[in-house]
């Protein structure tokens, strides 16, 4: 199945600046050998021009490959870096992406609910 990771990150850490603009390039660096490699099908970045967040980067692929990339060592230890140097880092995977995966999303969300008797339930 498709997915994607959207990681994103709220301002640096005073005195930490240097030190983020490194991690930063090795974790773009990272994701750019993934791509290269065939394991991502690519990443982009993003910086806010308004708003409290600082930025976004979001990565495609197969989700079961972007979960075995979340957990290897170099990513941990991205992360880990990542956290000491700047605010509010949040790392979230998503499923979909293409019209057959949000099918079988939705058709395992709907039969979710049929299971449960809230389907066609008035609210309540």
């Amino acid at each position: 199945m498709n997915g994607a990771v959207k990681i994103s990150w709220g301002v640096g850490i005073p005195g930490r600046e240097a030190t983020g603009m490194d991690v930063f390039g090795r974790t773009v660096q990272r994701f750019e050998q993934l791509a290269k490699e065939g394991r991502v099908h690519g990443h982009h970045e993003y910086f806010s021009i308004t708003g409290p967040s600082s930025g976004f980067m979001m990565i495609e692929g197969e989700l079961d490959e972007l979960m075995k990339i979340l957990t290897e060592d170099e990513m941990i230890k991205l992360t880990n870096e990542a956290s000491a140097i700047v605010s509010d880092l949040d790392i979230q995977a998503y499923a979909g992406g293409t019209d057959q995966a949000t099918q079988q999303l939705m058709t395992s969300y709907t039969a979710s609910m049929n299971e449960l008797g809230y389907m066609g339930a008035p609210p309540g």
